[in-house]
């Protein structure tokens, strides 16, 4: 999940991936960009661990 900062007053983007093209919504806010972004969040979304995928093996 990416959120396009806005400029020139232009809207937030949230996006599904930062380097896609593919744009889930626009927001005139930041916060609403966030809780955009958090809409899109798969519900069994676990919290974030120290380390990387190749250490969970």
């Amino acid at each position: 999940m990416a959120i396009v900062p806005s400029h020139s007053g232009s809207p937030f983007r949230v996006k599904r991936h930062p380097l896609s093209d593919d744009v889930l919504g626009e927001a005139a806010t930041a916060e609403e960009a966030v809780a955009l972004a958090v809409r899109h969040l798969p519900t069994d979304l676990g919290p974030a661990v120290a380390g990387t995928a190749e250490q969970d093996g």
